[in-house]
């Protein structure tokens, strides 16, 4: 059985195993800043073209990029979700059934059909306004949500094995894995310390697109000041582990492993 992926765009990948699939983060309605003062409502035959079919969504965080179109995807596709509290809270909330939300935290491990996954410790930067986007969720919600609504309370990376391949998405500290996938917007010392400690042969950046911008139009780079942006981390890759393939993926092309 070989293992399958597809880059969703932002911090959303997908991966397949025979006729198995497990996502993360899958993201599609990309509101505008606008979001910030009016409710958005998350567009779902757009969710449904972009991902017609999955068995589970990891959520690495609550983060509106992150969460936003996993309500949709969970009603369209039956799948079940695994993330932190406030990612549980909130999809209840949302409307998604008890039986498709199970909470979990660093440490867990969960076997999902042919995808065995470890719960660890997940990597996300610190951002502007943070105190806005991070903590406790507010009292008395209620849908349509403002993009301040989605709160992270803690951030989760995961490690898969599934196909005789490890995989590792999302992690703060280092675990050996042969397929990688980071965020392209950290500092050179977290990425030397991540490299050198995974030692992956296939290395995948994502959350490189600007998150703001419709699918409809083009992709392009989103960098953040004082961080390596994708072509200084993908230089940075290739020379501290010469021979690693380095896959600057396409948004929703399919990849064999």
């Amino acid at each position: 059985m070989s293992l399958n992926f597809r880059w969703l765009g932002v911090a959303g990948v997908e991966l397949r195993a025979g006729d198995q699939v497990l996502v993360l983060d899958p993201f599609f309605t990309r509101p505008s800043l606008m979001g910030m003062l009016k409710p958005v409502i998350p567009d779902p035959a757009l969710a449904a073209e972009k991902l017609s079919r999955c068995d589970y969504v990891l959520v690495t965080h609550a983060h509106w990029d992150h969460l936003m179109d996993v309500p949709n995807v969970l009603r369209h596709t039956g799948a079940v979700a695994y993330g932190s509290a406030n990612t549980c809270q909130l999809l209840r909330l949302l409307g998604v059934p008890k039986s498709q939300v199970n909470e979990v935290r660093a440490g867990s491990r969960l076997s999902l059909g042919a995808f065995k996954v470890e719960v660890i410790e997940g990597q996300h930067s610190s951002i502007p306004f943070d105190r806005l986007f991070n903590g406790t969720l507010r009292p008395g919600l209620r849908p349509p949500l403002r993009l301040q609504d989605y709160r992270m309370d803690v951030c989760l990376g995961y490690r898969i094995v599934v196909a005789g391949v490890r995989v590792l998405a999302c992690a703060a500290q280092p675990i050996n894995a042969d397929l990688l996938f980071t965020v392209a917007q950290e500092r050179k010392e977290y990425y030397l310390r991540l490299l050198k400690g995974v030692l992956p042969r296939t290395f995948v950046p994502i959350h490189w697109d600007y998150f703001l911008r419709p699918l409809s139009k083009p992709l392009i780079r989103f960098t953040r000041p004082g961080r390596m942006n994708l072509w200084q981390l993908t230089a940075l890759v290739r020379a501290t582990l010469p021979g690693v393939n380095v896959i600057i993926p396409e948004i929703f092309r399919e990849y064999t492993l």
